[in-house]
């Protein structure tokens, strides 16, 4: 009976074993299927974040080819509302008629793909455009540029002719399937509501239309009386503010747009013959001529600079109360003479001036003292040092240690290049330097060698001596002290100060600017014998040839 009992139940228990094990195999089953599906799901999100960041990037590529191309060809070329061509310009209501060619389209087709960023119905619509307010483009706008959102794209385009211009891409595979993903890239002025609703200048109902400019710190609108940014003749010294776009497209339908502002570095043109962060010490010989010497006819230059004899010279007081001021300085053509700079700018005290020393210029006093100082000198650094030709390397093998700065850009340690003399930076024209009749620099026939600017950057402090010549800019980051004979054509920039301590023989004569930082225990000194004499044109000869400064760039996330 036992037996029986027994083999009953397993019989009962048959099979218990097969059901544990398919049931353990659904569950293994069903836990690699769920791992094949999230394996499918991140090689899915992987996939789409690789092509959204190579959309990203292909559109930061199309920024940097109209970088590059506002350097070289000078895009775009603007007709403004008065009708007049306008390279790196444009006028109030830019562009203001129905046939102004105000925005240029860089096109980057794959050999399939149609593009029209002007049509409404094309796949690569230009529906960022409105936002940027050009009221002589009618039908433009939608809610979006009225106030209701800067996020809604645009739904419409022109209905003026000939609003826009195009050129073909510059990437070497364009045409081809391997063409890179940005489909179009567009280049036009900044007018005041282009990034509203941050506008440059608050009133927004009597400034949409003013071209933004740059100064090389920050954008302002143009002021009256300019009929672009980089008219020069009212003695400003601006960029056009240009606003780039670019839409990029992946083949399987990723889209991604990049908004920048980029702008050229206007030329570096400086309140006076010197600028100084410190107090300023006079001294010596010195002569400071605040006068342009560009645009200015001021008599014969000699040992101790110009003798301002084709000037008015008026004289008031005695003894050392006596003091002349000039005016009436004729022209030196093709430019009019400009008054407008000091002889010494500077935001600490500087020293009165006495009878062995000459200090003139076009305003009244020749010297700005304790002024707001309007210059970032590490800034300035860094930006021209980049490309500058270094005193460690050749031909100058200068050893040096560095000055090191905190981030507050206090001086933490200080550095030397040494003592050097008859040192060439870059070769200058015959002083004093002379202009034709469309005021380009010349030099005698047969000057053998040519004046060649360049830019040298210094990492330390460093002393010159005796017989040195420049052109272009020196960098010291540091102190400088000229010991001795300097003829220099351009811009000497110091982030410590400058000190003018020799004389004899060889003379010191500068055309130019100095611009001088700041040091903890010691002050700018100017004398030695030197001339200084302020001068625009060797000031804007420096323009070294970069693409556009990136101000801003953000996405469009529409």
């Amino acid at each position: 009976m036992t037996i029986m009992m027994e083999d009953n139940k397993k019989r009962k228990q048959r099979g218990v074993a097969l059901l544990i094990v398919i049931f353990a195999l659904l569950l293994v089953t069903g836990i690699a299927l769920a791992m094949m599906a999230m394996s499918d799901t991140e090689t899915s999100i992987s996939a789409n974040y690789r092509d959204s960041q190579k959309a990203y990037f292909s559109a930061l590529a199309g920024i940097q080819e109209a970088r590059v191309r506002i350097l070289t060809e000078n895009t775009p070329v603007i007709t403004g509302g008065s009708g007049g061509v306008l390279p790196n310009g444009g006028t109030s209501g830019m562009p203001a008629t129905t046939n102004a060619t105000g925005v240029v389209y860089i096109l980057n087709s794959n050999g399939s793909d149609t593009i029209e960023p002007w049509t409404t119905t094309n796949n690569f619509f230009d529906d960022e455009l409105c936002h940027e307010y050009y009221p002589g483009l009618t039908n433009i706008f939608d809610t979006a540029d009225t106030g209701a959102s800067s996020n809604v794209p645009c739904t419409k385009s022109p209905a003026a002719n000939n609003w826009y211009t195009t050129k073909t891409s510059t990437d070497p595979n364009t045409g081809t399937n391997a063409a890179l993903d940005y489909k179009w890239v567009r280049i036009s002025l900044k007018e005041n509501r282009s990034s509203w609703p941050y506008l440059v200048a608050a009133n927004n109902s009597t400034n949409n239309n003013v071209p933004i400019c740059w100064d090389g710190l920050k954008q302002i609108p143009m002021p009256a009386g300019m009929t672009s940014c980089t008219d020069h003749s009212l003695g400003f010294y601006y960029e056009s503010v240009y606003r780039v776009a670019s839409l990029a497209r992946t083949k399987i339908g990723t889209r991604r747009m990049v908004v920048a502002e980029v702008a050229n570095t206007p030329p570096l043109v400086t309140n006076a013959a010197v600028d100084s962060q410190d107090h300023v010490t006079l001294n010596g010989q010195l002569n400071v001529n605040g006068f342009d010497a560009c645009s200015c006819n001021l008599g014969n230059f000699g040992g101790s600079g110009y003798d301002m004899s084709a000037c008015t010279a008026t004289t008031t007081g005695s003894g050392s109360n006596r003091v002349t001021t000039y005016s009436n300085c004729p022209n030196r053509a093709p430019y009019t003479c400009d008054t407008t700079k000091y002889a010494i700018y500077a935001a600490g005290t500087v020293d009165n001036p006495n009878s062995s020393e000459t200090i003139v210029a076009g305003t009244t006093p020749a010297i700005a003292q304790s002024q707001p100082w309007n210059y970032d000198i590490a800034g300035l650094i860094n930006t021209y040092k980049a490309g500058a030709v270094p005193v460690t390397g050749s031909p100058y093998g200068y050893s040096c240690t560095a000055n090191t700065y905190d981030s507050s850009g206090n001086l933490t340690a200080n550095g030397s290049c040494g003592t050097h003399s008859s040192q060439t930076f870059g070769v200058p024209p015959p002083f004093p330097p002379t202009y034709d009749s469309t005021g380009a620099l010349t030099w005698p026939s047969g000057t053998n060698p040519a004046p060649t600017s360049q830019v040298t950057y210094v990492p330390g402090n460093l002393q010159i001596t005796a017989g040195s010549v420049g052109n272009g800019i020196l960098i010291v980051d540091g102190d400088l002290d000229i010991h001795g004979g300097l003829q220099f054509y351009g811009l000497i920039l110091v982030r410590g100060v400058v000190k003018f301590t020799g004389g004899g023989s060889d003379a010191t004569n500068i055309f130019g600017a100095v611009l001088a930082g700041q040091e903890s225990y010691v002050d700018n000194t100017l004398g030695g014998s030197a001339s200084i004499n302020f001068s625009s044109c060797a000031l804007k000869q420096n323009q070294t040839p970069q693409p556009p400064r990136l101000i801003s760039i953000r996405e469009a996330t529409y």
